[in-house]
């Protein structure tokens, strides 16, 4: 019998929580020299392209990493689509504040970052499914670079950056703790910082001077709305993956892996990124990111801090989870089993239903077999009277179980018989190994009882 076995829960790393405090900065500043800094500074133009290229990609991958656990719908729910649904309503609501019209388009979330919430959300209901698919990484890198050539995947929820960024969550979920500890003993690891360095550089060198626009990189069109032929898109997302997971690679070898000053705002980003980007909406409707300072790079890099440092600070944090606490409180039931009213008993999985209806036609199947037995037995000592019981007739009845234990069954629902109460009686508590030995030991005695 195969038991099934659980991924494991990522042992806590400081290396993690300092690579997260690391991208969600890159993150914010990303987003904050986006606003009118990149239109007038050339060299901040250039960065702005290489962060672009890899800081999304390398969030994914920490998240594919971080959801090895059995993933749980309503914790989902709570954690990942009420954000998602509150993030976009608060995006929306800054733009009315500051008397703009803009259409309210849940179900295709431009103009905010909250995409990655709810593909977060779509990866982790399908992961454990898709995760188990041979070649999983490279065949949903070739479906992305092809899905750029379609028109279909488009910003309807978020379809065509769910799967542009698949690749990164998969190969996150898949990758082991052991792979980390493998790579920072790397003794070439530097090189991997010569690659990131080269590629980072070289990339937005070639695309800015022929007026390649950053959009391919953020996954939310295909290729020809994004100004580009089809082959001049493929290479250009088959670079993002190349440079993405040389990054990765290279945060999670040189990282420090101990406890910095700011390494417990790793476990608070994402209130950083619920709040964020509609703070800077607010901040530039008022103009205050078109001041004059605001255009120095240094400027920016110190608020990008200062929104890093408030926004992951505990009251804040606080504040976020009180709310999706409260939200879930009223939208969730208490009582979360729903009952199926042809089925008499609950279930932690399908794999406990399957394995609890495999043990009843088991012992459906033994009691036939027992039941079977005893009469040829039966019909046999009427018959030759005064004859001595046969010595195979303990051993057939352990060949008999055995082959009933052993064999593979195919449970089906209207196959199941009604089974006497005495013969389910407490048996979910038993393992199935328990279970056979007390059939077994039960057998013993009734061939013992039938010698003379």
């Amino acid at each position: 019998m195969k038991i099934k076995k659980e991924r494991a829960a990522v042992p806590y790393s400081c290396l993690i929580d300092n690579i997260k405090v690391l991208l969600i900065f890159l993150v914010v500043f990303n987003h904050i020299i986006a606003f009118n800094l990149v239109k007038v500074d050339t060299v901040v133009r250039y960065v702005w392209y290489a962060i672009t290229i890899f800081h999304m990609p390398a969030f994914v991958f920490i998240s594919g990493y971080l959801s090895k656990k059995p993933q749980n719908v309503l914790k989902n729910f709570k954690n990942l689509l009420i954000p998602y649904v509150l993030g976009y309503t608060l995006t929306w609501y800054s733009q009315i504040w500051l008397g703009r019209s803009v259409d309210y388009e849940i179900l295709r979330p431009t103009g905010s970052v909250m995409w990655y919430i709810l593909a977060l959300f779509i990866y982790r209901l399908t992961i454990e499914a898709l995760g188990k698919i041979r070649f999983i990484v490279p065949l949903s890198i070739l479906f992305a670079l092809w899905a750029g050539t379609r028109p279909e995947f488009t910003t309807f929820l978020s379809s065509s950056r769910i799967v542009v960024f698949f690749p990164f969550f998969v190969a996150g979920y898949l990758w082991k703790s052991e792979y980390i500890t493998a790579i920072r003993k790397f003794k070439g690891k530097w090189i991997l910082v010569a690659i990131s360095g080269v590629l980072l550089w070289a990339i937005p060198n070639y695309m800015i001077p022929n007026e390649m626009g950053i959009a391919i990189f953020r996954g939310n069109h295909g290729y020809q709305l994004c100004g580009l032929t089809d082959p001049q898109g493929v290479i250009l997302r088959l670079l993002m993956y190349l440079v993405s997971f040389v990054v990765v690679y290279t945060m999670l070898a040189l990282v420090p892996d101990i406890k910095l000053p700011l390494t417990y705002v790793g476990r608070h980003t994402m209130g950083i990124y619920f709040f964020h980007y509609p703070i800077m909406i607010i901040m530039n409707g008022l103009y205050i990111l078109m001041l004059p300072a605001m255009n120095n790079v240094w400027v920016l890099l110190g608020v990008s801090l200062v929104f890093v440092l408030v926004l992951g600070s505990l009251p804040v944090d606080l504040l976020y989870t009180g709310v999706l606490n409260l939200i879930a409180f009223i939208l969730i039931k208490k009582d979360k089993t729903v009952r199926d009213e042809g089925l008499e008993e609950e279930y932690d999985s399908e794999y406990d239903e399957y394995e609890l209806l495999r043990r009843k036609k088991a012992i459906a199947e033994l009691a036939a077999t027992l039941d079977s037995e005893s009469e040829q037995d039966e019909h046999v000592e009427k018959v030759n009277m005064d004859e001595d019981t046969p010595d195979h007739t303990s051993s057939d009845s352990h060949e008999g179980f055995s082959n009933v234990a052993g064999m593979e069954l195919e449970i089906e629902e209207d196959n199941l018989d009604d089974i006497p109460d005495e013969l389910i009686k407490g048996e979910e508590e038993l393992s199935l190994e328990d279970l056979i030995q007390e059939l077994e030991a039960t057998t013993r005695t009734m061939d013992d009882n039938k010698e003379p």
